[in-house]
């Protein structure tokens, strides 16, 4: 149940992640999939189902080991998860200090060259389609290995 879930909001977040509008609609979508197969992974391990929506806990949980630009990427998906792809601010204090004066800037690039300075997203941490690809490609690696485990013939 959980995996089929998660499959499903893969599939909507990969038609998204075309779309030329509002990119926070694909990375809802991206984050709650990824969510929803961290989730598969605990529940298949035998885990207890979490309340929580803390991608990086529920990595942690899964023992999926992201790198840390993954974890970067885990982190920012997190915050669009939990406020920024439901809501136009934040719904707890502090957290929209957090998220632009720490979240969000470990995925900017800055650099001066003389007097001009440069702003650019951090490509390897930012959560385009491909890296939640790359992302969702190591968690079901994950989910795999269990299925094929659960169901291995001695």
């Amino acid at each position: 149940m959980w995996y089929d879930r998660a499959f499903a909001f893969h599939e909507g977040a990969r038609i998204l992640g075309h779309h030329k509008g509002d990119i926070r609609v694909f990375l809802f979508n991206a984050a709650f999939s990824i969510e929803l197969l961290l989730k598969a992974i605990n529940a298949a391990n035998g885990k207890a189902t979490q309340l929580s929506h803390n991608l990086l806990d529920l990595a942690k949980d899964a023992e999926i080991p992201f790198s840390d630009n993954q974890n970067a990427t885990l982190e920012l998906l997190n915050e669009i998860l939990i406020w920024k792809g439901r809501y136009p601010t934040p719904t707890k204090p502090g957290r929209w200090d957090n998220f632009y004066d720490n979240v969000l800037e470990k995925h900017i690039i800055r650099q001066r060259n003389g007097k001009v300075g440069i702003t650019r997203t951090n490509p390897t941490t930012v959560p385009t389609i491909e890296n939640f690809e790359v992302l969702w490609d190591i968690a079901n690696q994950k989910w795999s290995e269990i299925q094929t485990d659960k169901y291995k013939i001695e």
